[in-house]
């Protein structure tokens, strides 16, 4: 005789052994794989079936000109363009993706749908890394947002129009530290801005033009002292500028480290900290205060003439046009300091002009007598009001350095 108890396990066993079947049944249906593995028989069997079918007459032919194209072939060549498209524009939607974490649609650099997208989304480059986080507008980058390098570190964040820096923003080394923050047209610094080293620290702050210095500003040396206020062109300090000036107006406009030589009533300052020297000349009776610079000594063998850096005498020709003057000479006093100043970093010339000097301070030389036999090869061109002076060994192309005369009687 069977319980109660037993009667209710064999009634338990009997719907078990019922709905096995059924679980069965509706896991296998409902399994991805199987539901795709149909799907493609299906498809495959349809697409068999419609190409598989000759047509009959000729109005089973659509007819161009001598041609006659299948209608069916015609019909699955639509299907599969129809398919791919679909296929297509599922995957670049964002309607089939995966938002990202923060909610921001998200891009592939080259995807279609991106040329409709508006506002802020995030961009991914070719080997998927994230390069860009801001908006966008009919399929260009515009407005605020970031760039950033396949390391993912930020090299740019700013304002941005039809894919370009436009507007206020700061660019990075690729190091992450900051290079350059202000004003940017078409990709290039154009405007007020500050220059930064990668260490950090303040290199300039002033104009910029065509992605130069340009303009005023003020450089500043590595300890962030301020070095420079002046003119600039080219990245490069308009020198002729201090033609004209006393050396107390210098002194305002230079604040680096200097050292002063003096020889009878004339007088160099070498201006360490921009590469360069100036000379002046006074009376007895005057003050030092007094003195006017009369020209200046640029210790670079590179000319910079707006945007044009020049290297070699033929292309100083093709800047200034014949020289005025060119021949050999023996060395005058602020060339003789400026050869020896270029010669304790590079050697140059026939090596330092022989000095008698005593130095009664650390950073003030007196220069009894030199040699003037000490024979250079001089280019001197006119351009303007001032006289550009260019000191070379007579054999070579090149120069070494050179120096800006104001013409007598003008000013600089």
């Amino acid at each position: 005789m069977i319980g109660g108890d037993g009667l209710l396990n064999v009634l338990i066993q009997t719907i078990r052994s019922r709905m096995t079947g059924l679980v069965t049944k509706f896991r296998l249906y409902t399994n991805w794989n199987f539901i795709k593995t149909k799907i493609v028989a299906r498809l495959r069997d349809f697409f068999a079936a419609l190409l598989g079918v000759k047509p009959r007459n000729k109005h089973d032919y659509y007819t161009i000109g001598r041609w006659m194209i299948s209608k069916r072939l015609v019909y699955a060549f639509v299907i599969i363009i129809g398919v791919i498209s679909i296929w297509y524009i599922t995957t670049e939607s964002t309607l089939f993706k995966r938002f990202a974490e923060d909610g921001i649609k998200t891009y592939n650099y080259d995807s279609f749908r991106l040329r409709m997208a508006k506002g802020h989304v995030k961009i991914k480059g070719k080997s998927g890394y994230l390069a860009y986080d801001g908006n966008v507008q009919s399929g260009f980058v515009e407005g605020e947002g970031t760039l950033f390098n396949k390391e993912g570190t930020v090299i740019y964040t700013g304002n941005f129009s039809e894919n370009k820096y436009e507007g206020e923003g700061t660019q990075n080394y690729n190091s992450g530290v900051m290079h350059y923050r202000g004003g940017f047209h078409e990709n290039i610094y154009e405007g007020k801005g500050t220059l930064y080293r990668e260490d950090g620290t303040t290199e300039y702050v002033g104009d910029f033009s065509q992605g130069m210095k340009n303009g005023t500003g003020v450089l500043y040396d590595r300890a962030e002292n301020e070095l420079y206020t002046g003119t600039f062109s080219s990245d490069s300090i308009v020198y002729s500028e201090l033609l004209g000036k006393t050396a107390s107006e210098v002194a305002e406009c230079y604040k680096g480290k200097g050292e002063l030589f003096t020889a009878s009533n004339e007088s160099v300052y070498v201006m360490q900290g921009i590469n360069a020297l100036y000379h002046a000349e006074m009376e007895a009776e005057a003050l030092d205060e007094s003195e006017v610079i009369d020209s200046v000594y640029v210790l670079s063998d590179i000319f910079n003439y707006g945007n044009i850096k020049a290297k070699t005498l033929g292309e100083l020709e093709e800047l200034f046009g014949d020289p005025v003057y060119e021949g050999n000479t023996g060395v005058i006093f602020p060339e003789a300091v400026a050869i020896n100043r270029i010669n304790s970093e590079r050697s140059i010339l026939q090596g330092n002009v022989k000095m008698d000097t005593e130095q009664p301070f650390t950073d003030v030389t007196e220069v009894n007598s030199f040699d003037h036999d000490y024979a250079i090869y001089v280019y001197s061109f006119k351009k303007g009001d001032n006289i550009y002076s260019f000191v070379t060994n007579g054999i070579n192309d090149g120069f070494e350095f050179y120096y800006i005369t104001g013409t007598e009687g003008e000013g600089a």
